[in-house]
């Protein structure tokens, strides 16, 4: 297997947006306060093969060198390492003449039951007439077991060639069976991977005495990388609501994802869970040297606050005498809590305001 230590960081601060136009009317619970969420990776390739033999044999040719990409046409498996065979070739050789043989067998047996088949049949209608003979008295008594005599040795004749006919037909089915393990295992000794992936690691050489089970080379697929990022409840629920950004830490240049998979067991001491996050390979400014594995990744998600606060402009928020309040379209007023404030507005506890309220400027 080929893995990638991914590690995570999750950093919670609030969002200061961009300066926002104020209109006659409001609606705060449009505008809650939320707080970004960052996470850190390293990309991964998308997939990973490890290529090893399961039977102990001694390396005949390694076709491809580490950083190749494996030429064939997409979707194809594609031979990369070929083991010593020469000892199966000789046995598919000899598999190959047995079945010759056999099948000539089974040619001959058939010719032999056509002509038991015919004789069958001169030798009953020769009965047949000489039964017809006998009836008007015109054939003896002993032509008539003479003909029936003939006709039982030719019935039992073509018994025995069907008998024989089979026998071959089996044998034939056997000998092919033979050459067709014999080539399943010559196909298991060319070790073979995906056409368009690249050689990551090459662990052989022509010569080298193979382990079953041994590690002999490792393929990536790059058209396509991933990052894990371990998150809580609240911050996989905005996933499917909120944008997801992402940016390279290197040079800040934004990058497009997918949510490709969401864990259903949660970490037992973080109780988070494990989100895979999809890009493609176009969306990675690959340097000459880079392949996209291992580049350092910033995902930030926009969490809406648990404290339940809004933000609200400057003019929507009035004072009366020590409290301040918000100034809905029926005139009634709110008392609400300021919490902070910036150069937009006020971020504020909204109290007992209702959830559909549209608010005017005092």
């Amino acid at each position: 297997m080929f893995y990638t230590l991914i590690w995570t960081l999750s950093i919670a601060t609030f969002c200061v947006p961009a300066p926002i136009d104020t209109p006659d009317t409001w609606r705060p619970f449009d505008h809650p306060s939320v707080s970004t969420r960052s996470f850190a990776a390293f990309s991964r390739p998308g997939r990973a093969l490890t290529v090893a033999s399961d039977i102990p044999q001694r390396v005949h040719l390694v076709l491809f060198d580490e950083g190749d990409t494996v030429l064939g046409q997409h979707g194809t498996m594609v031979s990369t390492i070929l083991l010593d065979s020469t000892v199966e070739k000789e046995m598919l050789r000899g598999a190959q003449i047995a079945l010759e043989i056999s099948r000539n067998e089974e040619l001959r047996a058939e010719l032999v039951t056509r002509k038991m088949e015919t004789a069958a049949r001169i030798l009953s209608r020769d009965l047949q007439r000489i039964r017809e003979l006998h009836t008007r008295g015109d054939a003896s008594e002993s032509a008539l077991d003479q003909a029936i005599l003939a006709e039982e040795e030719a019935r039992v004749s073509l018994e025995i060639a069907q008998v024989t006919r089979t026998a071959a037909a089996a044998a034939s089915l056997a000998a092919a069976s033979e050459v067709a393990v014999i080539e399943a295992r010559i196909e298991k000794l060319s070790l073979k991977a995906p056409a368009g992936w690249r050689v990551e690691q090459r662990n052989t050489e022509p010569g080298a005495g193979v382990v079953p089970g041994e590690p002999l080379m490792v393929f990536v697929d790059l058209s396509y990388f991933e990052i894990d990022v371990q998150m809580v409840e609240e911050e996989i629920q905005v996933l499917s609501t909120g944008p997801l950004k992402i940016q390279r830490v290197s040079s800040g240049a934004p990058i497009a994802g997918t949510v490709k998979f969401v864990a259903a067991i949660p970490d037992l001491l973080t109780r988070r869970r494990r989100v895979v996050i999809r890009i493609p390979a176009e969306e990675i400014d690959l340097e000459p040297l880079e392949t996209g594995g291992g580049i350092e990744l910033r995902v930030s998600l926009d969490v809406p606050n648990q404290s339940g606060g809004v933000r609200v402009p400057h003019r929507f928020l009035g004072r009366r005498l020590e409290q301040w309040v918000l100034k809905t379209e029926n005139g009634k007023l709110h008392v609400v809590t300021p919490v902070r404030s910036d150069e937009d507005g006020w971020i504020v506890l909204p109290g007992d305001l209702p959830a559909a309220a549209v608010i005017v400027a005092p």
